[in-house]
């Protein structure tokens, strides 16, 4: 249903001396209509760039978006506002994406404002808006209220209403439940599940945390330096690269910071080289992304089946 095609962003230093940030470099991805990628690495590995980039909320420096076989690449604003109508984000921070001086209700159905035609023919705003409250689980007095008036799981939930007011085919969650407590995320996972399941949408879910990417993921994305190490069903139960099995063996590795690549790498190793207990000279060479086990996996020390 999208997918991007050797998307690579570099972003240029702000101030003089600085280093250009290769933040995302040369991913290939897909999602395929109704199913649940979960894309996992540490803070700062470029998790939520190549989500911006799927959605072209920043342009490429390099390589192609597709949407249900339509390239988005140098498409015009107005041309990419339509698509985008099929494309919604959860936030991390919901109190930071809801206007503070608007209700919850004008929040939720700003969507719909936006794009009237959306409306189900005989329905106004106001029954749309009793719909998707029932379907996150909010009261008509909790969208009655401002967004400090709410709890940050009842936020999370406004802002999945917004999320899903337009009926979207993919929604992106950008670690929409790392800010909440451990119940609280929990209600939220099974409430995007369920959602899904409704509404036959895909969902891109990008977290830190290997045990959700295991729960949620019909197939799980690894990133490390930028790139996608390896990808595929069972990541979590048998990983392949010697990055992922590094995550598996760190019970709480959200913590962890992504090394910065441009400051250690070889030039043209392996984006892991430098970190890499199992590296040989062949991996001063940057190895292509090869199939292993039904995989795919970035690393020359797999076997091809």
């Amino acid at each position: 249903m999208i997918e991007g095609r050797g998307l690579k962003k570099i972003f240029a230093p702000n101030s003089p001396g600085k280093s250009r940030i290769t933040a995302v470099d040369g991913v290939d991805i897909r999602i395929d209509a109704g199913e649940t990628l979960a894309l996992v690495g540490e803070s700062g590995c470029g998790k939520s760039t190549l989500s911006r980039l799927l959605l072209l909320l920043i342009p490429p420096t390099k390589g192609e978006v597709f949407f249900e076989g339509q390239t988005l690449t140098g498409l015009k604003e107005k041309e990419l506002r339509m698509i985008r109508r099929k494309i919604q984000i959860v936030p991390q921070q919901p109190e930071g994406a809801l206007n503070p001086r608007w209700k919850i209700a004008d929040s939720i159905c700003e969507p719909l404002r936006i794009h009237p035609d959306a409306l189900h023919p005989g329905r106004q705003i106001g029954d749309e808006l009793e719909k998707l409250l029932e379907l996150v689980g909010l009261e008509p007095e909790q969208a009655a209220r401002y967004p400090h008036q709410l709890s940050g799981g009842e936020l999370q939930r406004a802002a999945i209403a917004r999320a899903i007011a337009l009926e979207p085919a993919l929604v992106v969650c950008d670690e929409p439940t790392s800010m909440l407590d451990v119940s609280t995320q929990a209600a939220i996972v099974r409430l995007l599940q369920t959602l899904q399941q409704k509404l036959g949408c895909a969902l891109l879910f990008i977290t830190h945390d290997q045990g959700l990417a295991h729960a949620v993921g019909d197939r799980t994305a690894v990133m490390f330096g930028g790139q996608i190490v390896e990808e595929g069903r069972g990541v979590m139960d048998k990983p392949l690269h010697p990055f992922t099995r590094r995550l598996t063996s760190i019970p709480d590795y959200g913590s962890l910071t992504c090394p910065e690549p441009q400051g250690t790498r070889v030039p043209g190793s392996c984006v892991y080289y430098q970190f890499c207990p199992e590296k040989t000279g062949k991996c001063l060479h940057d190895p292509e992304t090869q199939e292993c086990e039904g995989r795919r996996v970035r690393c020359h020390n797999v076997s091809h089946t």
